[in-house]
């Protein structure tokens, strides 16, 4: 009893530790051993800042988290803050502002370029 106790501890110690985050084009990921678990789509990010929430979605990576949280505060859903706990947090949050910030951009130039509106044909 002792021994599969200790073997699902280290099991879950195990995965705990394999969490991995990546920032896409479109999208904030969370994978185990490459396989995406989680995903938020960047245009439903309002903010990033470190400030701890008690309601919160949490994807740890580590055993320790509290010196490397990192709160993404969502525009909608039913746990808007979302904490995730990468090993260089401003870094990622910098990387993750950007990519925001880039994908907002593009939107925006869409949308007040000419050639990417859609036209409406003549009536036939």
């Amino acid at each position: 009893m002792l021994l599969a106790a200790m073997a699902c501890l280290g099991v879950a110690v195990l995965l705990i530790t394999r969490l991995r985050y990546a920032i896409t084009e479109r999208h904030l990921k969370v994978t185990l051993f490459g396989v995406c678990l989680r995903r938020i789509k960047l245009a439903d990010i309002d903010s990033v800042s470190k400030r701890q929430s008690i309601w919160a979605e949490k994807w740890y990576c580590t055993l320790r988290p509290y010196h490397r949280m990192l709160v993404i505060r969502r525009r909608r859903g039913l746990f808007r803050d979302f904490i995730i706990t990468p090993q260089n947090r401003y870094v990622f949050k910098s990387e993750l502002e950007r990519a925001v910030s880039r994908l907002k951009s593009e939107g925006n130039s869409q949308k007040s370029d000419p050639l990417h509106t859609a036209r409406a044909g003549p009536k036939s």
